[in-house]
């Protein structure tokens, strides 16, 4: 059972931003097999990100921004552009 981290973004609401490059170079929507190891990328994302913005690297984001949610294999979608090819 795939579950994604997914953040709540202004236009196309919750969607998993969370991509990896795979062995030939094509970007991936990032899966998980439970929720536990959703949940534990999110928390390591903010301890990163915690990281980040007190070097003042970066503005803190609110962790109610995302979510751990479980998604048939069929919704997964790769985004439109990959590598700055046209869709």
């Amino acid at each position: 059972m795939p579950y994604e981290v997914q953040h709540c973004t202004l236009f196309n609401g919750w969607i998993n931003t969370w991509y990896y490059a795979a062995d030939d170079g094509v970007m991936k929507p990032e899966t998980f097999a439970t929720a536990e190891e959703a949940k534990a990328a999110l928390d390591e994302f903010f301890e990163d990100l915690a990281e980040e913005v007190a070097a003042g690297q970066m503005a803190s984001c609110d962790r109610d921004e995302f979510r751990v949610e479980y998604v048939p294999r069929s919704n997964t979608q790769q985004p439109t552009n990959q590598r700055g090819e046209s869709p």
